[in-house]
């Protein structure tokens, strides 16, 4: 069983990756563990924003069709709920199982093939390259050959993380560079705004997260929390002692609960190798501050498929062939999100009482959060304020820190702004990115894991 390319995995990157190859012309299996009925059906917050779709050519969610309802922006709440402060945007809040059946469709529509209820036991290694997958489903164990084989299987990662240890994009993720959320589905007799989802940042109830509430609708509602997963805290049990009793003030009914895993940081480092390239969680592309994986799956199928075609057109899919997907992915959203990781990692480190003081006092204003996040920057004034608004209360050790989060801030984007155009000069750029962000953290975590 041969192919140009095996997809391994069902989810947004993989199936969105699967549609945009099978339509240039080449022959696509597309390996997935769920039933074909179940392809979608995923634990997250459902929300997207409109501006990921405009970037890879695909149209927006419809509303009654695969989404809800439409977003107008995002409010962040200070701890004490006494501020807040709005990122304006449209997005969505996705039917997230209708939302991957029509991806589904596109793909099957475009010509690749679907091979379901398979588990994929491990890749297919000759020499230095990745031939295929050995998979397991349809009544026995085969071995399916590709060319290319496009790494989808989420944060389990459960292709690249079998290669062998030396290669680059085996790369293992810290413990403390994921989310690990719980989230439930509840329909509610308080009436909600539903063009606002709602995050609340507080470090006692989702400690290196944050809590949220988004409506799905005017009674229906994806309310959880996610936490750094090395500081010990259970997120079922914090939705179960927090978040419960708001919903029962609300008169909810659940109607789905569980939950999942998100790498919250910087791209992975090494996203391909001879036949192989990661996209999506499996390649660490979710955004570091609020989580939001979909946009960037998308965003990094993108790049990446246009790297495999044009590879496959022209030669064969070495390293050097593929290489270029990491430079074209940089540019449009993993140098924004290498920043973003390193204020996540400041924001880590501050307490309710410096987030109450950031929120309350002006300190961000709904503009510079939405710039921030288009951005990944720290800005300039929100750095002036800080300085004025600190000496004036004398908190010399936050302004400290403020003042320290935007250099690093702005050396991450920097240096990810420089990765090597070629292999060749990986591992010192490697060495460089390792130390930089062992440094952020060491600065801003009261201890490091």
């Amino acid at each position: 069983m041969n192919y140009d390319v095996l997809v391994a995995g069902g989810g947004t990157a993989g199936l969105f990756a699967a549609y945009r190859l099978a339509k240039a012309g080449l022959s696509v299996a597309m390996v997935e563990r769920k039933t074909q009925e179940n392809i979608g059906e995923k634990v997250c917050g459902d929300a997207v924003g409109e501006h990921h779709f405009k970037e890879v050519g695909l149209e927006p969610p419809r509303i009654g069709v695969d989404a809800v309802h439409e977003f107008r922006g995002v409010r962040v709440y200070s701890p004490s709920k006494r501020a807040h402060v709005t990122a304006y945007g449209k997005g969505y809040a996705l039917d997230r199982k209708a939302f991957g059946q029509r991806l589904l469709r596109l793909a099957l529509d475009a010509g690749a093939e679907l091979l379901d209820s398979h588990v994929i036991l491990k890749p297919i290694v000759e020499e230095s390259w990745v031939k295929g997958l050995v998979v397991r489903g349809g009544g026995g164990t085969k071995e399916l050959r590709s060319k290319v084989v496009v790494e989808a299987t989420g944060s389990a990662a459960a292709v690249r993380t079998k290669l062998p240890k030396e290669w680059w994009v085996s790369e293992d993720i810290p413990k403390e560079d994921y989310n690990i959320a719980y989230r439930v589905i509840a329909e509610v007799e308080e009436r909600q705004d539903p063009y606002y989802a709602l995050i609340y940042l507080d470090v006692e109830v989702a400690p290196g997260g944050y809590w949220w509430w988004f409506p799905k609708g005017e009674y229906t509602v994806n309310v959880g929390l996610g936490v750094r997963p090395d500081l010990g805290v259970n997120p079922k049990k914090q939705v179960e002692k927090v978040l419960y009793p708001i919903l029962e003030k609300a008169g909810a009914k659940i109607i789905h609960e569980g939950g999942g895993l998100v790498p919250t940081r910087r791209p992975l480092p090494c996203m391909v190798w001879n036949g192989l390239v990661a996209v999506g969680d499996a390649a660490c592309t979710a955004n570091p501050i609020h989580g939001g994986g979909i946009g960037p799956s998308l965003d990094s199928s993108y790049h990446a498929t246009n790297t495999i075609i044009k590879a496959l057109e022209e030669g064969e899919p070495t390293i050097e062939a593929l290489w270029p997907y990491h430079r074209a992915y940089i540019e449009t959203y993993g140098d924004k999100q290498a920043g973003l990781d390193a204020l996540r990692i400041f924001l880590q480190g501050l307490t309710n009482d410096d987030l109450d003081f950031a929120i309350e006092k002006g300190i961000v204003t709904d503009k510079e959060l939405s710039e921030m996040g288009y951005q990944g920057e720290l800005l300039k004034s929100i750095v002036d304020k800080a300085v004025r608004g600190l000496k004036l209360i004398t908190r010399p050790t936050l302004l400290r820190q403020i003042v320290a989060a935007r250099d690093y801030v702005n050396k991450a984007k920097k240096l990810y702004a420089e990765f090597p155009e070629m292999p060749d000069k990986f591992e010192e750029w490697r060495t460089k990115q390792e130390k930089l962000f062992a440094e952020i953290k060491a600065r801003f975590w009261r201890s490091t894991p």
